[in-house]
Order: C-alpha cells, then structure tokens, then sequence
C-alpha cells in the first residue's frame, strides 16, 4: 500500500513548529521579588500571556493580565501592537502595590494594575545595562564606550572615550557580540558593594586577523558583500584579549589591573559571562579568574581597584582540559560565598566534578564540600546563615542507574553528608542564573534570564520542575527541607499527535563491552514487530554536551532535539539518540575519553555497537538500511561516521558541521583537540578520510554561518572531490547557523528516496518555525517602521 508521504510530513511540520502549539506551561521560569519569599513567572493562559505572581511563604497567587497592559501600550504610543510576539523587556515586578516595570520601544514604563495606569517614566537604558547597588546608576554600553545614567534625573555621563569594535569596553568578543544582544545580556562588568567602582574589561581585537565570509543575497542589491569578521583561530601567535580594569565612577578615573591580559578562552566568553569574576565583602578587592590559554590552568587573581595591584591568591592545573563546570556554554560552578571570604571551587581532580571552599585571604583549601561517584551538575544557592549549599547532584541516588538524572540536594559548606531534597523519579531542574537552558529564553520572551532563580533570595524556598522523558513535567513550589508547599503547574497536551508514543530509555554497552550508555528509541510511528523498519541515528559529536534529552518539555533546547529526533519515526523508522564516550556531564574519564581526539567524541563505535545490542531486543530493526544525521558538530559526526563506518552507515546527512577544528574558535579546538599542531589537527579534519567515503551522503550549510565557517565545508567538499567521491550538497545562501525549513524537507526527502526506498512528496514546503519566530518578534519590539529587518539569525 502505497505511503502517504504528504500526511506525514505535515505531521513532522507540526512537531518541528512552535513548542507552545504542542505543549504549555512546561518551562516554568522564577523572578523573585525584591528579597521577599515572593516571585513571579510568566505562563500560557487560554488567550494569552499572563503573569503569576506567587506568595511562597502564605500559598497566595496572584494573576497579572497582560492584555490591559498591551491595550494602555496602544493607548499611549497611538500604535497597534501585536501582543503574540511583542515582548515586555526587562519586565520585573515590585509590591506594595504591585507594579511592573518594563522597556518598551525604547522607552521605560511603569503600569499599576489595581488602578489600570500606565506611566512613561523617559528613555530606557535597554536590557543591557547594569544597576548600581544604591539603585542610583545604570551602566551601559554605547558606541563601543561605557557609559552610566543616573536614574533619578535621566542624565546620561561617558566614561570612557576610546574605545572602538576591535577594541570595546564592556563588551563580548566580535563572535559572540551579536547573540549576546539576542540574549540579552548585560554589559560585561560588576558593581563593587558600595556602588563606588565598576569592575570591567577592553576587548582588544586589533591583532586578530580576518575570517571573513561572504552574503550572497545581500539585500538591498545584488553585489555580494564581504564581511571581515575577526577570528581567533587554533595556533594563532595571539588571540582576542581582554585588558581588566576598574572604574572610579564619580571621577571617571580608571585603574588597570597590573597582570598580563587575559586570553578569550570558553568559547570566547567574558570572566563575567562565566561567573568568574567578583568583589569582595568590603569592596576593597576585587578577583577573577584568569584560565590560561589551553586551558589547562586556572589562576584566581585578587586586583586592588584603589592601586592597580594584583596577586594570585591560588592556582590549579590539569594534564588534559581543565573544567571549572559542566557545560562550556553556562556560566562556571566557581561561586563567591556571599558575605564572607571564601570561594567554592569546582574540580574533577577526584575523577568526579565536585565542589571544593578555599579562603581567599590566605588561598588556602579549607575543605571538600562534596565528594563521591556522582556529579556536582549545578550550585542553585548559597545559604550564608546556616552555612549550606544547596546544588544540583547528577547520578546521586540508587534507584535510578541513569547517572545524567538531577536531583536538588543540600550541604554544609563545611562538608558532610550531602542530603536529597526530592526523590520523585525523573531529572529534576532548579533554574540559577547562566544556566544553558535559559539561553533562548530572552529571545523567546524578552525575559531577563540572569535574573531567573529557582532559589529564593531568603534561602527557604525553592522552584523545581520534575521531568521524564515519557511524561509531561510538572512544577512544584518547595521549602528548604524538601517539603512540597505549592503545585505551580502541570504541562499540557494541547497539541501533540493523536498517535503520540513515548520514547523508551535504554541503557546499553559502549564499544568496550564495560562502559555504561544511555539514550532514548523512539519506535516507527506505524510500529508492528512484525514487520522490518530501518534506524535513524541522530547524533551530536561535540565533547562540550550531552546531547540526550532528559527534560523534554522543560528546557527548549532539549525540547527541540527530542522532537526532532521523534519525527524521524513519522518517515517509518526506529529513531536513536545517545550519547558515547566523549562527552559531556559524566565522570572526568568518560568525557576525556575524547581529549586530542576531537573526531572520537560520542564515539562512533559505541553508536554501533548499541544500535545492534538494540537489534537484539528489537528484530524489527534492517541493519541493512541505518541512516545517520546530524547538525553543527553532529554534522561533523556524521560524516566522519560515513567516511569511517561506511560499512554500517549507508545514508548520511550532515547539517553545518564544524568539519576542521583548525578553522574553528581557537578556543574549542585548543580546549577539546589540544595545542595546535599541523599533523595533530589532520587526524580530526574530515577531509584527512574523504577516501573512505562509501553510502549515500549530503552535505547541508548555511553560507552565512560564521561559527562553522563554509570553507571548512568547502575543503571537505574538495577533498571528496579529488577522491572522486560523489555526494549531494545543499548551500543556503541566506542562512546561518541552522536548519532552514528546505534543509529540513531536503534532508527528509533524502532518507525516504535512499533509506527507505519511496519516492518522496512533491511540492512540499516545510516552514522555518524559529526563525520565522525570531523575526516577527524583532519586527514586534522593534520602534518605529519594521521594513527591511534583517533576520536575526544572521
């Protein structure tokens, strides 16, 4: 019977749109009040948005319309707007009465809900500046200077006055700048306690040459433009620097830190981007973190802002990558004690990612927090009166053998037992500030996310949000003990597929027959054991995550992976995640398994070898026919799996892979790959095996894509063609760093023409749903006229 390939991809279109049309209120997002027990958050009612605002400490919820607001907005601009993707920046809550406070187009506002009253309250700062302490001053950033506004008379004051794009202050590198802006982070520096110092950096680009790519399809006009982005590469004799300095605000007076400029390391980002920067109690010191390049050394440094001094107050080195937290993409597990002296350090030198408190008058370790055959995978809250931690531990219970699975758990900073605050089943997400799972969240609602805590600011509550992969989540409201308080939401269906399945998690063997893996199967949609189906491998090669959801639903990101991989199975096929060695938020040795040895990352071999242990339990599986796909390093992965394993693999799809380290970010590539070395980094490009080509195999890229850069595809491609290999490459002129909805339809058309041997439907057209997203959202709070904005993925 022949296959209605049309219904099915209207299906996969549903599951790879918006998240919101399938499931709501799974994202809970917590913005405590003040220093109050009480926060709010912003959830999906049946006609809309809608602010909760929740008493802990009595158990009252409060409802904040937003349509009033949005009706006072038109009111006052003389302006319609559109409230579905028009977004409240900066959006923060007071009470007594309650009042919100926002920017919008350009302006601050204030809107009072007992009286339905809107003030304007002048020219707003953006979500990127930094409030003083006192609550006085703002800092922020303006052409490439510092400035600050002083919020009791508007007035605007520069602070500086040399600075430039390659040589900014307070700003990201040139890489991350713009996706910093998207995210809405601050400008990069910290308020001294008595409001009288800004602590900050110069980013010094001058040095780093060009990695320049081109747009095609400008718009306006038809000749291509080059655009001369500056990029740290691996081995480069310099790297972007950043010059540390402290600034006298009342007179303008800076005081540069006397130590050598610290090199961008951590995919390029800031010490205040990874936590790795503070004051000390009184404001006399302040200290960061300088991790060399390489990183294979971490120095804290303490800074006299009053005379420019510096001294390293104590240091730690590895023989292989040094990790001071789980994900190179969040903010460090490295926290200041607030209040006290003391500095809790993260650190596998156990073979275990735990927490260690040094005293940093002395630089002396005063004690392990934590310790034993689990991860420390986040510190969710300091404790200063009782002197407890309260974190996030991975793999710390025995009734689940998952060891990726998190639970809340406190301890003394003093060290001792470690105690469990919530034994539901499941992974367990306790938002702090910097988390990766927020990193869309700016963009999709205009949130600050460095405001998002899951822990209140008194330390007696804390927000958590239970999730399993083969249920929906659901969010509770719990005091420090561990003692549920409040329901706050439960997810809902209000739009998955009327045949929905669950995924199955498995456990399996890696390649060495010894080794622990886990992922997720997701069975054919039309699944009859009857019958013989082919798998889809969906891989991620990259030794910087984990790549299996365990909070679908919950975080955006995992959400987006584990639907993706579920639409697979609307094409009639087995669909695998899981992660090999290699990877990321396990034991020290699981994920150096990959260290120097990029191209081993979530190790091909284990893929194999649990695909046919899965086999065994499944003979409706055709080894046979095992596609493989990927995007970004799971673009990488995949082709090395078709190049390497063609004698398993025989159709692959690679999207935006990074397909040579050497054209890279110095930073990942020195981090993972290690020092640059030219033999060295052959054994990772992938054009070092086009010769082993066999299979079926397309190549997809952005030609926008400044992180992956298209010459790596480009070498690749040459390589294969001077292997006289034939492949099928896709370009995409006017695309980043993505999936576009022709890439995502290409890659399906592809597995159902060459997996499973049917012709594909004609006519299709698969949409773009987060870009199309993002740009109706950049026209919704954009002021003033909205034609000819870019994309914002560009």
């Amino acid at each position: 019977m022949a296959i209605d390939w049309q219904s099915r991809y209207a299906v996969i279109q549903k599951l790879l749109g918006d998240q919101s049309d399938l499931v709501i209120n799974g994202e809970v997002h917590p913005r405590w009040i003040g220093e109050s027990s009480c926060f709010w958050y912003v959830r999906q009612a049946p006609d809309g948005r809608e602010v909760k605002v929740v008493d802990a400490r009595t158990k009252e919820v409060r409802t904040l319309e937003l349509g009033p607001v949005w009706a006072a907005l038109e009111a006052a601009l003389e302006t319609s707007i559109d409230a579905v993707h028009a977004d409240l920046g900066s959006l923060d809550l007071a009470l007594g009465p309650l009042r919100a406070t926002f920017e919008f187009h350009g302006r601050r506002w204030e809107y009072l809900p007992e009286k339905d009253r809107l003030r304007d309250c002048g020219g707003g700062t953006g979500a990127s500046s930094l409030h003083a302490p006192d609550g006085k001053t703002a800092a922020f950033v303006r052409d490439h200077d510092l400035w600050v506004r002083d919020l009791t008379s508007d007035d605007d004051r520069q602070l500086t006055n040399d600075g430039e794009e390659l040589n900014a202050y307070a700003s990201p590198p040139l890489a991350y700048r713009a996706s910093a802006r998207m995210r809405g982070e601050a400008a990069q520096g910290l308020w001294s306690p008595d409001s009288r110092y800004f602590l900050t950096l110069q980013t010094d680009e001058r040095h780093v040459p060009e990695l320049p790519w081109v747009d095609f399809v400008p718009e306006p006009g038809a000749r291509p433009a080059v655009h001369p982005q500056r990029t740290s590469l691996p081995g480069d004799s310099r790297v972007t620097e950043f010059r540390m300095l402290a600034l006298d605000v009342s007179t303008g007076r800076q005081i540069e830190a006397r130590y050598p400029r610290l090199s961008a390391v951590r995919m390029n980002d800031t010490v205040f981007a990874n936590g790795l920067a503070w004051w000390s109690r009184d404001g006399r010191t302040a200290y960061f973190v300088d991790i060399e390049r390489g990183e294979m050394c971490a120095h804290v440094v303490a800074f006299d802002p009053a005379t420019g001094t510096t001294e390293v107050v104590f240091s730690e080195t590895s023989d292989t990558s040094l990790e001071l937290g789980v994900n190179v993409y969040a903010r460090t597990l490295v926290t200041a004690v607030p209040g006290t002296d003391e500095l809790i350090w993260y650190s596998e030198r156990s073979g275990r990612g735990h927490l260690y408190l040094y005293d940093l008058t002395t630089g002396a370790l005063k004690n392990a927090i934590t310790s034993g055959e689990w991860q420390v995978r986040e510190v969710v809250g300091v404790d200063v009166e009782r002197r407890e931690l309260h974190l996030l531990a991975g793999g710390i219970t025995s009734d689940e053998d998952d060891p990726y699975l998190r639970r809340p758990c406190v301890v003394s900073l003093d060290g001792g037992d470690v105690r469990v605050l919530s034994d539901e089943p499941g992974d367990h997400t306790v938002w702090s500030p910097g988390d990766f799972g927020l990193v869309t969240l700016h963009m999709m609602s205009g949130i600050d996310s460095s405001r998002v805590s899951g822990f209140s600011p008194d330390c007696r509550y804390f927000v958590e949000t239970v999730s399993h992969p083969g249920r929906l989540p659901h969010t509770v409201l719990r005091n420090r003990n561990g003692e549920a308080v409040l329901e706050l939401e439960k997810a809902q269906n209000v739009g998955l597929p009327e045949d929905w399945e669950w995924p199955e998690p498995v456990t399996l063997k890696a390649a060495d027959g010894e080794t622990d893996i886990f992922g997720l199967l997701f069975k054919p949609a039309d699944y009859d054991p009857a019958q013989s189906y082919p798998v889809i491998d969906h891989i991620y090669g990259g030794p910087q995550i984990q790549h299996t959801p365990k909070a679908p639903f919950t975080d955006y990101r995992e959400t987006a992976t584990f639907l993706e991989t579920a639409a697979f199975t609307r094409l009639g096929a087995f669909a695998l995640i899981l992660d090999g060695r290699g990877t990321a938020f396990r034991e020290r040795s699981f994920r150096q398994a990959s260290y120097r040895a990029a191209q081993s990352a979530s190790d091909i071999d284990d893929h194999i070898a649990g695909i046919r242990q899965l086999a065994e339990r499944y003979p409706a599986m055709d080894l046979s026919r095992v596609g493989i796909t990927g995007f970004s390093g799971g673009g990488y992965a995949t082709a090395l799996a078709v190049l390497r394993r063609g004698d398993f693999f025989n159709v692959a799809v690679a999207g935006g892979g990074n397909y040579d380290q050497t054209l890279f970010w110095h930073g990942w590539g020195e981090r993972y790959h290690g020092a640059f070395d030219i033999e060295h980094y052959r054994t990772q490009a992938a054009r070092t095996y086009a010769d082993g080509l066999a299979g079926k195999l397309m190549l997809i890229h952005g030609l926008r894509d400044a992180g992956c850069h298209p010459a790596g595809l480009f070498q690749f491609t040459q390589a294969l063609i001077d292997a006289e290999k034939d492949f099928d490459l896709v370009v995409l002129p006017d695309a980043g760093h993505e999936m576009t909805g022709y890439a995502v339809r290409r890659r399906l058309d592809y597995f159902v023409t060459h997996l499973l041997g049917d012709t594909p439907p004609r006519g299709v057209k698969m949409a773009s749903p987060f870009r199309e997203l993002l740009r109706a959202k950049t026209a919704a709070n954009a002021p003033g006229p909205t034609a000819g904005i870019r994309d914002p993925l560009d």
